[in-house]
C-alpha cells in the first residue's frame, strides 16, 4: 500500500497491512505538495519503484490548491491526476482519496482572488469534497476510486494556526487510514 500526499501526512502512523499484503506500505509527505506538482512527479517516473507490486493507493492531496485557488479547477486537475495513474500503473487493484480537511485559514503566503479569508477556503474546501463525490459516482467501474472522509472537527484536530491537524488531528487521521487498510 502506498499513502502519498501533502505534508498532513508527515506525522501520522504507517496503516498496517494484513499478512496476505506481502508488500512493505510506503507513506510519502510531500511538503507543500500540490495536484499540479505530484502529477510532475508521477510524470517523471519519480515513484516508479514504489508503486512496484503495490495493489492498494491512498493519495491525500488538494489542501495546497484549495489555498490559491477555487474547486472547479481544483478537481479539474484531480481528475487529469487520476487519469494519469491509471495510465501509468494499471496494476493499481484501488485507489482511495481522503476528502481535503476543513481548516480556518486559507494559507500564510497566498490568497485567492476574492478571498475573504477563512470563511471562503471552508466554502472552497466543502464544495472541493461534493465534487469530489460527484467525480467519484461519475467514473466508469474500471477506473473508480473510493473516497476516504475524514471529516475533521475544528475544535479538536486543527492547531492554532488554522491550517495544521495538532496531535489529536494526526492520530484521527492515523485512525482513519488504519481503518480504510482494515477494509481492504
Amino acid at each position: 500500500m502506498i499513502v502519498i500526499g501533502d505534508s498532513l501526512l508527515h506525522h501520522i502512523r504507517k496503516p498496517s497491512t494484513t499478512p496476505r499484503e506481502s508488500v512493505e506500505t510506503y507513506v510519502e509527505s510531500i511538503g507543500g505538495c500540490t495536484i499540479d506538482r505530484l502529477t510532475a512527479l508521477i510524470k517523471q517516473n519519480h515513484f516508479s519503484e514504489l508503486f512496484l507490486n503495490q495493489k492498494h493507493l491512498i493519495i491525500m492531496i488538494g489542501t495546497n490548491n484549495l489555498a490559491r485557488e477555487k474547486s472547479q479547477p481544483t478537481i479539474v486537475k484531480f481528475e487529469k491526476l487520476l487519469q494519469l495513474i491509471h495510465r501509468m500503473y494499471s496494476s493499481l487493484r484501488t485507489i482511495a482519496v481522503c476528502t481535503v480537511p476543513t481548516r480556518t485559514k486559507r494559507s500564510i503566503f497566498y490568497r485567492t482572488y476574492g478571498d475573504n479569508g477563512g470563511k471562503s477556503i471552508r466554502k472552497r474546501i466543502k464544495s472541493y469534497n461534493r465534487k469530489l463525490k460527484r467525480l467519484s459516482r461519475k467514473q466508469t467501474s474500471s477506473k473508480c476510486f473510493e473516497i476516504i472522509k475524514l471529516n475533521f472537527d475544528l475544535t479538536i484536530h486543527v492547531s492554532k494556526d488554522g491550517l495544521h491537524p495538532n496531535a489529536a488531528g494526526i492520530e484521527h487521521i492515523s485512525n482513519v487510514l488504519q481503518a480504510y487498510a482494515d477494509s481492504l
